[in-house]
């Protein structure tokens, strides 16, 4: 495979790979030991919460909007309702539809949750200087969105490959 044209060498690639894998790790760590501040909410739910933040979204959307199947969203958002951590409404747009929205209750949590998560950064974060750390802020948002708008090609790149079969000619994808 052709390496591709970019201003990034391999050995800045193979570091941003492995401080990438050992972030995910430590955080994945942290989270699975992480206290609750709600006993219905584990971390997993944490952004669909922040993405209700902003408006009210029918699950399909919220499943889009957070890279998740809808049928995750669905089970997630079924468990936060019966907490009352959420509320299903009709849709403005189509009353036959519903829509998500947070709860008061909701809302609350949701800004505990906001507070503890400033506070853990403002701590892990105490001897960077204001520039630094903005610049950190930057430099994530940043391969956030590059992530994001790349993410359907990548993923294609992932895909398995069709292969021909020598006997029809056909090329679709073996079935697991």
């Amino acid at each position: 495979m052709p390496e591709p044209s970019s201003h990034l060498d391999r050995e800045t690639a193979d570091r941003v790979s492995l401080g990438l894998v050992r972030l995910m790790k430590l955080l994945q760590s942290m989270k699975l030991h992480a206290p609750r501040l709600h006993p219905a909410v584990d971390a997993t739910a944490y952004p669909l919460l922040f993405n209700l933040l902003a408006e009210p979204r029918r699950v399909s959307a919220l499943a889009e909007v957070i890279h998740s199947d809808v049928s995750t969203v669905s089970r997630q958002v079924s468990t936060l309702v019966s907490h009352g951590l959420l509320d299903k409404v009709s849709d403005p747009e189509d009353g036959r539809a519903q829509v998500v929205r947070l709860s008061d209750e909701g809302t609350a949590l949701l800004r505990a949750i906001q507070q503890q998560r400033n506070e853990w950064f403002l701590e892990l974060m105490d001897d960077w200087s204001p520039d630094q750390a903005s610049d950190f802020a930057a430099h994530l948002e940043r391969f956030g969105s590059a992530l994001e708008s790349n993410r359907e090609s990548l993923l294609r790149r992932r895909a398995p490959q069709p292969t021909p079969d020598a006997t029809t000619g056909d090329t679709s994808t073996p079935e697991n």
